[in-house]
C-alpha cells in the first residue's frame, strides 16, 4: 500500500468531522423568532384558525364599490391558517378582507405565507388610513425597493431586506400610532401617525412618521380609528395567528357600520 494514501486518510476523516463541527455550531434555526407567538392577555385576537367572525368583506373605491359581497369567500385551511379565496358561487369575484373593528394605538402580529406555485405572492396589510405594508416574493433581492416584500408601498424602503421566500412562514410585527387630532377633528400636524415594522424579526422601519399619501387609496379618510385590511391581489397567499394589543382604550374601538 502507498504511504501517501495511508497518510490522507486520517486527515479526510478529521477534515469531514470538522466540516460537520462547523455546520453544527454555524447553522441556525430559519424561523423567524415571533413565528407562533402567543397572543398576551388582553390582545383581540382576529384569528386563531377555528373561524373568519372578526372580518368582512372590504369595501373602497373600485373594491367591492357597492359593499354588496355579504359573504366571506376566504376559506380556513389546515386547521390553523386563512387563505384567500378567488370564487363565490363558481364565479371569479375579487375580494380582500377588514377587521370589523377600527382600531387607534396598537402592536399587530401577523404570519403569512407566500405560495410556492402562486407567481410573486402579491398582497399587502393595510393598516391606518390604508398605508399598504407590501407582501411579495423578494428573498432573493440584494435590496428592496419601494414595491417589495416589506417596503411602506411607494412610500418607504425597508432599511434591509428581511423577507424569506415561498413556503416559509413569515412574521410581521407592526408598532402603530395614529395620528392626533384636535377637539374639531383636524388632524394636528405636529402629531402625524407613525409606525414601527419588523419582518420576520428584524427591524425594518423604526418610528417612521407618515405624512405621505401616495398609494390608490390616498382618498381614505383619515381618522383616530382605522381598519386592518388583507388585500387579494391574484395570489393564494395564507395568513394565521393575527392579533392586536390596543394602546389606547379598548372602548374607543368601535364596528364598522
Amino acid at each position: 500500500m502507498n504511504n501517501l494514501n495511508i497518510l490522507q486518510r486520517p486527515l479526510v476523516s478529521i477534515a469531514v468531522v470538522a466540516l460537520v463541527a462547523v455546520s453544527n455550531v454555524t447553522g441556525q434555526d430559519p424561523s423567524p423568532p415571533t413565528l407562533g407567538l402567543t397572543p398576551p392577555d388582553g390582545a383581540v385576537v382576529l384569528f386563531d384558525g377555528s373561524n373568519l367572525d372578526a372580518w368582512k368583506p372590504f369595501s373602497f373605491l373600485k373594491i367591492n364599490p357597492n359593499d354588496d359581497q355579504k359573504q366571506v369567500q376566504w376559506k380556513v385551511v389546515d386547521n390553523k391558517a386563512m387563505q384567500i379565496g378567488f370564487h363565490f358561487d363558481g364565479e371569479r369575484r375579487k375580494q380582500s378582507l377588514c377587521t370589523k373593528k377600527r382600531f387607534g394605538d396598537y402592536r399587530l402580529h401577523l404570519e403569512f405565507l407566500l405560495p410556492e406555485d402562486g407567481g410573486k405572492g402579491n398582497s399587502g396589510i393595510f393598516f391606518g388610513p390604508l398605508y399598504e405594508l407590501q407582501i411579495l416574493d423578494s428573498e432573493k433581492k440584494e435590496k428592496a425597493g419601494l414595491t417589495d416584500c416589506g417596503a411602506i408601498y411607494q412610500i418607504r424602503v425597508p432599511d434591509l431586506n428581511a423577507a424569506l421566500g415561498p413556503g416559509q412562514w413569515q412574521t410581521v410585527d407592526l408598532e402603530y400610532k395614529a395620528a392626533r387630532f384636535d377637539s374639531a377633528g383636524y388632524r394636528i400636524e405636529k402629531h402625524p401617525a407613525s409606525v414601527t415594522v419588523r419582518l420576520n424579526g428584524q427591524l425594518i422601519h423604526d418610528q417612521f412618521p407618515l405624512t405621505l399619501r401616495r398609494n390608490k387609496y390616498a382618498a381614505f379618510p383619515e381618522e383616530p380609528l382605522s381598519p386592518i385590511v388583507l388585500q387579494e391581489h391574484g395570489s393564494p397567499l395564507k395568513f394565521k395567528n393575527i392579533w392586536i394589543v390596543e394602546k389606547t382604550n379598548k372602548k374607543t374601538a368601535r364596528k364598522i357600520p
